[in-house]
């Protein structure tokens, strides 16, 4: 579901409140990770739930209309084609999602005002009226309108992303791969797949084991992997490095001394784009240079070692 870029953001998080409390056992934080991490797949379903309120709604706005003392012809002709649409039905039937939505008490989380005004604005697209007047479109014409949805609707609208904000921590995190990951499962969804949104579920408990022992190996370490960053900060003393960097610096290093499937250049690269993201403007050169540095001197004493071709680049 995520990837390892914000797995390795959620481990930075925990162990900046280490750095403050050095008490903090290991097994709190890494429940306070555990917590973040199923935060993101209850943030994933609570879109979805979204996505199926929005388009169930045209069949409430049809009966209200109907039920008006004087109708008009626009209200006697309110199209209810998205709430038909393949992608919402297969998810409403969905055995795996309906139960981690019932497991998780995710059936709250939605506001029904949040979902008329999505609604109100889906309708307003020439792209759905587009769609609406098609009798029975195809698989295709489902999949471009609910990918619309989730990159133009839901992404767009202020109160939705104020109410998410107050729910989930990890919003600003984490909601705009959601929604991009879940458009990719969209565009290649396939009604003969009995699994087009949850298949990697597998994939994601094994990613969450990486991030549970990056946290795990970092702390353990600690005393060596700052060790191995000090003698490298040319210029600096410790006291003096950013704690985000410093944090930054020892999990790339942790990543190349005790992860030997990860590419060097990989972890690297990674920190590197996180301390843009997350530090200050100067911090991008400065976890650069002194990993570099740490890098060429652990290849120099051979305490690099990767299995697999490429791996050390």
């Amino acid at each position: 579901m995520l990837g390892r870029r914000n797995l390795r953001i959620k481990v930075m998080q925990v162990l900046y409140a280490w750095e403050m409390d050095h008490d903090i056992p290991l097994t709190v934080l890494e429940r306070q990770l555990s917590t973040q991490i199923q935060k993101s797949v209850s943030l994933y379903l609570t879109n979805l739930l979204y996505l199926i309120d929005v388009c169930n709604y045209s069949m409430v706005d049809k009966a209200k209309k109907l039920a008006r003392y004087i109708q008009t012809e626009e209200d006697k002709n309110t199209r209810t084609t998205i709430a038909a649409n393949a992608i919402v039905a297969f998810l409403q039937e969905d055995i795996t999602f309906n139960s981690m939505v019932k497991s998780e008490g995710l059936r709250h989380h939605v506001n029904e005002d949040i979902v008329k005004k999505l609604y109100n604005d889906l309708v307003s697209k020439p792209k759905y009226k587009e769609y609406s007047a098609i009798d029975h479109p195809t698989l295709e014409q489902d999949k471009e309108i609910i990918a619309f949805i989730l990159k133009k609707i839901l992404q767009s609208e202020e109160d939705l992303t104020h109410h998410l904000e107050e729910l989930f921590i990890n919003y600003d995190d984490d909601n705009s791969l959601l929604l991009h990951i879940t458009t990719k499962q969209v565009e290649a969804f396939s009604a003969d797949k009995k699994d087009n949104f949850f298949a990697n579920m597998n994939v994601w408990e094994e990613e969450k084991k990486y991030a549970l022992q990056l946290l795990a190996k970092t702390l353990h370490n600690d005393e060596e992997l700052t060790a191995l960053i000090e003698p490298n900060l040319t210029n600096w003393d410790m006291d003096r490095v950013a704690m985000l960097d410093l944090i930054l610096m020892k999990l790339a290093v942790c990543e190349l001394k005790f992860f030997p499937t990860i590419p060097v250049k990989v972890s690297i690269n990674e920190y590197i784009d996180i301390s843009k993201l997350y530090s200050t403007p100067k911090s991008k050169d400065f976890v650069n240079g002194v990993l570099d540095r740490v890098k060429n001197g652990m290849l120099e004493a051979g305490e690099i070692k990767k299995h697999g071709r490429g791996l050390m680049e």
